[in-house]
């Protein structure tokens, strides 16, 4: 212990920069703030060790040292793994080291269903889940264990109105559009980018003059991008920062994911009182309660997305309505509320 807190080693070895990584970062930050003794094994040219170099006392592990190196890495009283090769690492740790470990599971599917895995959750001191889905998910996969969830969290930053005011006049081609916006990796068989291009080109056949703008990097950008060569109405702004004030440039924010954990962004976008229409898949409707904080339709429908969003761009009380709901739910997302959570977790694991 660590001034009476457990000092807790995060594991996160994915590579980039998307929701967990961003989850971690929040979580470490509230911590920090609370005097806790913390350190991070990730890959220490990933954009997540860069970030947490800023907080006060903190050590940045590798991977290998973590690996095989176990004894020379300090002293810690728990490990938690925010994402699934980390899970391995923090059950490496326990069968060398006797640490415990939490494992976070952030994804509506369960993990693979291999003999290592199945040890590495059952062996684990807590699991947590982001959403009442990755609950279920773990629940399913160790039925013997409580599953706790515990919610992402947003970012507690709010659009700059002079900045997104700003960045919509560089966005829209037309200053009377509808410019509706979505953020995350442009990934269509997770995200359903294509989905939502579709809705918006039968928005454009019904005359609404709508614009559709993509924030986010993705394995699908370069096709994305060919197959809307000939739509002036679309684009794609690339990983932009800071993404508030960006989400705050928007008339309607859209997220058509096919399968998702929760989708942090969301918070995001609720935070910055931009009207939601999003799927009902995964964790989506713990956030998302349909037609008071937002819009939910089935995945893969493209004429129901389509409709949804026509109906709040014909009803602006609606949408304004759906709005100020959808910012009170996202408020209480705190990062505070997610460190206190976990703090319980680490303390009783």
């Amino acid at each position: 212990m660590s001034d009476g807190h457990p000092r807790v080693l995060h594991i996160n070895l994915a590579r980039g920069w998307r929701g967990g990584e961003q989850q971690t970062w929040l979580l470490m930050q509230a911590l920090a703030a609370r005097g806790y003794r913390q350190g991070l094994c990730a890959y220490p040219d990933e954009p997540l060790a860069k970030a947490v170099r800023s907080l006060k006392d903190i050590s940045v592990l590798s991977p290998w040292q973590c690996l095989l190196s176990p004894w020379m890495i300090g002293v810690w009283d728990v490990s938690h793994a925010h994402e699934a090769r980390g899970v391995y690492l923090a059950w490496w740790l326990k069968r060398l080291r006797g640490m415990r470990y939490v494992v976070t599971r952030r994804m509506q599917q369960p993990p693979k269903n291999r003999a290592i895995t199945r040890r590495a959750y059952q062996q684990a001191d807590r699991l947590v889940g982001i959403s009442s889905a990755a609950c279920a998910a773990v629940q399913s996969f160790c039925p013997q264990q409580t599953v706790h969830r515990i919610p992402s969290s947003h970012s507690s930053r709010t659009p700059q109105p002079a900045a997104s005011a700003d960045i919509r006049r560089q966005l829209i081609s037309e200053p009377d559009a509808t410019l509706i916006g979505h953020a995350g990796a442009l990934r269509d068989a997770h995200k359903g980018q294509r989905v939502l291009i579709d809705a918006v080109q039968r928005l454009r056949a019904r005359g609404y003059p709508v614009e559709l703008v993509f924030f986010g990097e993705g394995a699908d950008r370069e096709s994305l991008e060919r197959e809307t060569s000939g739509f002036t109405w679309v684009r794609f702004a690339g990983q932009v920062s800071p993404i508030q004030d960006y989400l705050g440039a928007l008339d309607l924010f859209a997220f058509p994911s096919r399968h998702e954990g929760l989708g942090s962004v969301l918070l995001e976008a609720m935070l910055a009182g931009v009207p939601v229409v999003a799927t009902r898949v995964g964790g989506i409707p713990d956030l998302i309660v349909d037609s008071t904080s937002g819009l939910l339709v089935k995945p893969n429908n493209a004429a129901a997305l389509s409709d949804a969003l026509a109906s709040l761009i014909d009803e602006p009380d609606l949408a304004r309505q759906l709005s100020n709901h959808g910012l009170h739910v996202a408020a209480s997302m705190n990062a505070q509320a997610m460190a206190t959570a976990y703090a319980a977790i680490y303390e009783n694991a």
